[in-house]
């Protein structure tokens, strides 16, 4: 509610709108010119390529580094029926790499086995359970899938053991996560377009884009050019899963793996499909990540991931929907799990003090999941915009897993290297990773990546920042044409979102809460037309609305296909216009100046503010009307340069009265900032009468000093309203507080 009467909830940021094409032309819509002109996309044909991908447009994948070695092993390996074992990781990425690698070897008579590794046991990577079961079962060759890059030890182990016994054996690692050069391990091959000095056009595949790219490689050497297009579906489930940029060659995978999703999909998804979507026949990006994901997630996170390979992998339609039915169960036991860990780490963070004062948030606690403490790391960084750790302890061991992940612009993977010297083990990239740690360990880990992240995370970044591509001037960008057009920039999601518009000065005509309560739906008039809005899980704010608002707001362009087609502003933020969030602000401030509960000294340099720094207010009776000097009246009246009159600081009889008889009549004892200023509107719409934050305020504090009810601050942040039923009549003359405000008013230059 803060953000709609102070304007201080999130930062608006609005990307510039310098539309300069190299070629021109009428084919391509002029919002999507200006939207991919944003995007470094300005030429005819970089647009038309972007809008219109083709599978031909895939980079050759023997531009990775290493693929040629890799592809002549593993068709030596093919030739001679050699013992393969694939090795991937627990996460959506990892099976689904495991899987395409699996369901290809198939193609020609090959039964590779695979392993994951059990992600409590074993944790990311190659374990050292995992070192010995290799070591021992007689492989020839072994590829590794969205792992393997920070195996240098675990590799060499392998080898040793191996040459121990007289078997050689050989193993190529597929990657995708960053490179440390001193954890890089000395494979056959090592295919990662992060390899220091790689000239592969496209960095950001996932692991299953990796693997993918394999295939294709093998696929020209075998004279089967196609056949990595049999995959496409499972490699963008992974793509989109793993949060990597939808752009370049990943967008071109997840465009027509959506495709195939939608018109060929293995036998595994078409079951997933049938259990998590069945009255649903759309696929788009979100229902990829939040519906079909996390149910892949959740065979690692709750149990054996070799159950989404499984489903990945059989062709048998009545298996692949008991393996759907069983990951949708986990993955509801998984999100019950989840919602606990969650409440004990805010729980944990909220006692303790020193959290507000870090920039990065380390919390821990005995026999967490570790199935699921990454998704708790990510909902502590929604609610705190902090980067964070979140690490379970295991007793037994003496060691603490833990996952992390990050804000824009602290980079999560050099944070945990800086403090290699104090980790087990550790890996992952900019904005998310895991890690291993003594337990003891663990409370120098907090203050030294605290230390660490001093000086980079800066005031600014804790702040939520929205960014919007952009400002519409008028109502020709908000239509239903718009939204159709914007359709066109699909498959959305990481490094391809979809787009942000801010309108200001849209005037509300009408609300209503839907959803049990929890979402909002609006009715706003931008330039004479009707637009129909929904802000989703804001329902709370409707309290805080009023019809004939002026309101700035942030929203996409959807297309809401019941009854027809409309045009639906989907809100992400919203805020009363801006000189009302002035006047708001400035009413605020005026009113902590009356309570003067304490100052500070460097507010004297902040000609925002309305008072001195002459100490701290034990009591109603310790404010005096020489607290503020006519200089700072001056001041502050040429800051407010009129926003603020006469009339909307002075609070006489009939104010008080109706505040009074107002507050008695309050359900709650418990009244938040935002809460007074809801509760000033309702009575000056009620009454007509001119009332605000600011008098509604002042009329409590001359009520507290009168002693008419005790008004009082909670160490919640929120105020406290008792009534004293013993309190005899007053005499409003003997305020302090209402003369020096009534005093105060009257001296000011209006």
């Amino acid at each position: 509610m803060e953000n709609l009467y102070l304007g201080n909830g999130r930062r608006w940021k609005i990307k510039s709108d310098n539309t300069d094409f190299s070629d021109s032309g009428n084919k391509i819509p002029g919002i999507i010119k200006r939207l991919l002109a944003q995007r470094g996309l300005k030429s005819q044909s970089e647009i038309w390529s972007f809008l219109h991908p083709t599978l031909e447009d895939l980079h050759d994948p023997f531009l990775l580094e290493g693929m040629a070695v890799a592809v002549d092993r593993i068709i030596s390996a093919i030739e001679n029926k050699e013992k393969i074992l694939i090795y991937g990781d627990y996460d959506a990425d990892g099976v689904s790499a495991t899987s395409i690698l699996l369901r290809f070897f198939k193609k020609f008579g090959m039964l590779p086995e695979y392993y994951i590794p059990d992600r409590i046991d074993e944790g990311y990577g190659i374990s050292d359970i995992a070192v010995d079961y290799i070591s021992s079962n007689g492989f020839d060759l072994v590829i590794t899938v969205d792992c393997g890059i920070s195996g240098r030890i675990q590799i060499d182990a392998i080898y040793e053991k191996c040459a121990l016994m007289g078997k050689k054996i050989d193993i190529i690692v597929t990657d995708h996560h960053q490179c440390n050069d001193d954890l890089m391990p000395e494979a056959l091959a090592i295919l990662n377009p992060h390899l220091p000095g790689s000239q592969y056009p496209f960095k950001n595949l996932c692991g299953a884009g990796v693997a993918l790219k394999l295939v294709q490689a093998l696929g020209i050497r075998l004279n089967k050019p196609h056949i990595f297009e049999e995959y496409l579906d499972i490699a963008a489930i992974a793509t989109i899963a793993d949060i990597v940029s939808l752009t370049g060659e990943n967008r071109i995978i997840a465009r027509f793996g959506m495709d195939k999703i939608i018109s060929d999909p293995c036998t595994g998804l078409k079951a997933l499909l049938k259990v998590s979507l069945p009255d649903d026949k759309t696929i788009d990006s979100y229902r990829m990540s939040f519906i079909l994901a996390p149910r892949i997630n959740a065979a690692g996170r709750m149990g054996d991931a070799g159950t989404a390979v499984r489903l990945f992998t059989t062709e048998d339609a009545a298996e692949a929907e008991k393996l759907a039915i069983f990951l949708n169960r986990s993955n509801a036991e998984r999100q019950q799990i989840q919602d606990e860990i969650y409440k004990e780490a805010v729980k944990i963070i909220e006692n303790d003090n020193k959290y507000k004062e870090q920039k990065v948030l380390v919390v821990y606690n005995r026999g967490w999941h570790h199935g699921v403490i990454g998704i708790v790391a990510s909902k502590l960084v929604d609610r705190y915009h902090k980067p964070a750790f979140v690490l379970s302890v295991e007793e037994d061991s003496g060691l603490a897993v833990g996952s992390g992940r990050s804000i824009e612009g602290f980079n999560l993977f050099k944070a945990m290297e800086s403090q290699a010297e104090i980790l087990v083990k550790y890996g992952g990239h900019e904005q998310a990773g895991g890690l291993k740690i003594l337990t003891e360990q663990l409370p120098i880990f907090r203050s030294r990546i605290n230390d660490y992240a001093d000086s980079l995370i800066t005031g600014e970044m804790l702040v939520p920042e929205i960014s919007i591509d952009i400002e519409a001037k008028s109502v020709k960008d908000i239509n239903l044409d718009t939204a159709k057009q914007i359709t066109y920039m699909k498959p959305f999601g990481e490094g391809n979102p979809m787009p942000v518009f801010c309108y200001r000065g849209a005037t509300l005509l009408d609300k209503r809460v839907m959803g049990d309560g929890k979402h909002l739906k609006l009715i706003f008039d931008i330039e004479g037309q009707k637009a129909e809005g929904v802000f989703f899980g804001k329902g709370y704010l409707e309290k805080g609305l009023f019809i004939g608002d002026k309101t700035d707001i942030v929203f996409t362009q959807e297309i809401n296909d019941f009854r027809g087609l409309s045009l639906q502003l989907k809100l992400l933020d919203m805020r009363l216009s801006e000189a009302e969030v002035k006047r708001n602000q400035l009413l605020y401030k005026a009113a902590l100046c009356v309570e003067c509960l304490d100052w500070d000294e460097d507010w004297l340099l902040d000609d925002s503010t309305l008072y001195r720094n002459q100490g701290s207010r034990t009591g109603p009776e310790s404010l005096k009307p020489e607290r503020l000097d006519v200089e700072s009246i001056s001041r502050y009246n040429g800051i407010i340069d009129k926003t603020i009159k006469f009339d909307d600081i002075v609070v006489n009889r009939d104010i008080l009265a109706v505040i009074y008889k107002y507050v008695r009549r309050m359900k709650s004892d418990s009244i938040s900032v935002s809460d007074m200023f809801v509760h000033a509107r309702i009575l000056e719409n009620e009454t007509k009468m001119n009332i605000n934050y600011f008098k509604f305020f002042v009329s409590l504090l001359v009520f507290d000093e009168l002693g008419l009810l005790e008004f009082s601050l909670g160490t919640d942040g929120c105020y406290r309203v008792s009534f004293n039923d013993e309190a005899v009549k007053v005499d409003l003359n003997d305020s302090e507080i209402l003369n020096w405000v009534t005093e105060t008013a009257a001296s000011m230059d209006w």
